[in-house]
């Protein structure tokens, strides 16, 4: 009897033991890590900037202080944040502007254009991109 309880442990342990390498590669791929990013904008300097952090909020914190810090305006707004993603501004000619965000690069720059032309942007031209990852 003590030896089948015996030989009954080891087996259990041996595939507990033999799924450990899954169950790690799944714990890690549950705790991806997470970066928040934010683009600010001061219209009236043209002046932008970004930030990136642990969290949406000292991402757009981040951004904000530092449009202000450069451009001294007090017209800076935060209009895109973006998570695991790219981030792009795009401004055109008139003074309008546009964001955009996406998985890749294309697809932030693609969505930043059609803002800018949506709010009546002319010769809009993405001029900042950003990732957070």
């Amino acid at each position: 009897m003590l030896k089948v309880d015996f030989k009954r442990s080891l087996l259990t342990a041996i595939a507990v033991i033999s799924m450990l390498p899954a169950i790690t590669q799944n714990a890690q791929a549950g705790s991806a890590k997470i970066v928040f990013g934010a683009i600010s904008y001061s219209p009236s300097t043209r002046i932008y900037s970004s930030g990136t952090a642990k969290t949406k909020q000292a991402a757009i914190n981040a951004a904000l202080n530092k449009c202000i810090r450069e451009s001294g305006a007090k017209d800076c707004t935060t209009p895109l944040w973006f998570k695991n993603a790219w981030g792009a501004l795009a401004v055109g000619s008139d003074g309008s502007y546009g964001t955009g965000w996406g998985s890749e690069q294309s697809l932030a720059k693609k969505f930043a254009l059609e803002t800018c032309q949506k709010y009546g942007g002319e010769d809009c031209q993405v001029v900042f991109l950003k990732q957070a990852r």
